[in-house]
């Protein structure tokens, strides 16, 4: 079935083009895992300043949406929708998504931004980039919430969504929707960790040494988490510039220390595969989707656990434009997407995790088993440390480290 599909909106890198254009040829699917991680938290640029303006100028969408009860516009982060999953919704519930995709928050924002809000019926937004969407004033929706089952989400995934800005102004705009994290990938073969054991201290253990791999952008972080043991002083350094030195100063000279343990800095995913299959590291940092693909690829060789003091996770949400022409149905989608059925082909296409409660039951059972080990049966979801917006000049201070712990 060819699944009508609008093209994803360009960086000015490459051309911008027009986005009245319907489209049956699907764009590629990038290295999601990869792109997105490096720009969850990225300021906005001239690249996409180039692309909204090109955006504005269609006419198409410079307008609302038109209304109807068969259509919804939705603009979502690539990799997040088959067209297996937008020909089930259609099955369901007779409504035809169209679908146009992007690859930062930056591009999300800046396309609403020119619209003012108008053209879309559903966006998903990262938690740790909604404070811009509410400083840009009036561009969402806020959520009807008799219209959902709140039961559906994990507890305290919704709960500590809250905390990282679905609720503004006492008031509910976005709800949870996909999480992500780095965890710890280790050989099965060589080392014997269990979920609810393996603390992100074991990677710098004597029998390590020589063999970790790890990627120096977040490795700082897993470290002061680790030094802290809470992750409280870490929660407070985000807003405390002070405090966040002696942290990331304490995590730096932790770094330096155990610097001749790691075998490999590894930079996306090819590297971090590369790290065990070629160059022979048994233990280090990874994300969890890219950990997930190279343990089924090796046969279960290498697996992924997060560890006791918390993974380190990223949480993206869905929101209605406050120009959406199509609320009602935009909640039809909400609805069916914290379904069962309607998570668990989001898992099983996208590789990433859904905030629905056991959305990972509705997976074949080889990847229940995966999400059973590395989640301990479900219990370190709990436990997860969710990355905070990082003000600019945490931003700069950390890289500052980071470049330290490069150069030691």
């Amino acid at each position: 079935m060819v699944v009508p599909y609008r093209p994803l909106v360009q960086s000015s890198l490459t051309s911008c083009r027009s986005h009245s254009e319907k489209s049956t040829v699907r764009a590629k699917k990038s290295d999601h895992e990869i792109s997105r991680r490096h720009l969850l938290k990225g300021t906005i640029g001239l690249a996409g300043i180039g692309c909204a303006t090109s955006f504005l100028a269609s006419p198409s969408l410079a307008s609302p949406a038109i209304s109807t009860e068969q259509e919804l516009e939705v603009f979502s982060w690539q990799g997040y929708f088959s067209d297996e999953m937008i020909s089930e919704f259609k099955k369901d519930t007779g409504i035809q998504i169209y679908l146009t995709e992007y690859e930062s928050n930056s591009e999300a924002l800046l396309t609403l931004k020119a619209t003012k809000g108008r053209g879309f019926d559903l966006v998903f937004p990262s938690s740790s980039f909604l404070t811009n969407w509410y400083l840009a004033k009036d561009l969402l929706r806020p959520i009807e919430e008799e219209k959902l089952d709140f039961d559906l989400i994990h507890g305290s995934i919704l709960k500590n969504a809250e905390s990282m800005g679905t609720i503004y102004r006492g008031r509910r705009y976005a709800l949870p929707f996909a999480w992500g994290c780095e965890g710890i990938v280790f050989d099965s073969l060589l080392r014997d960790y269990q979920p609810g054991e393996l603390s992100w201290g074991d990677q710098w253990s004597f029998e390590n040494k020589g063999f970790v791999a790890t990627r120096p952008e977040s490795a700082l972080t897993s470290m002061a988490l680790m030094l802290d043991g809470t992750g409280e002083r870490l929660n407070s350094a985000y807003v405390n510039e002070d405090l966040a030195r002696q942290v990331l100063g304490e995590a730096l000279l932790f770094a330096q220390e155990h610097k001749p343990h790691v075998r490999q800095f590894w930079m996306d995913t090819e590297g971090l595969a590369s790290a065990f299959t070629l160059n022979n590291c048994v233990i280090g940092q990874g994300w969890g989707g890219a950990a997930h693909t190279l343990w089924k690829q090796t046969t279960s060789r290498f697996k992924f656990l997060a560890p006791k003091e918390g993974a380190l996770a990223w949480l993206d949400t869905l929101a209605i434009p406050e120009g959406s022409q199509n609320v009602d149905q935009s909640y039809e989608l909400i609805n069916w997407l914290l379904s069962p059925k309607g998570a668990g082909m989001f898992m099983a296409y996208s590789g990433y995790n859904s905030a629905v409660k056991d959305a990972h039951e509705e997976l074949d059972l080889a990847a229940q088993e995966r999400f059973n080990f590395s989640y301990d049966e479900g219990e370190a979801i709990d436990d997860l440390y969710w990355l905070k917006p990082e003000p600019a000049w945490f931003k700069d201070l950390r890289a500052v480290y980071i470049r330290k712990y490069k150069e030691a």
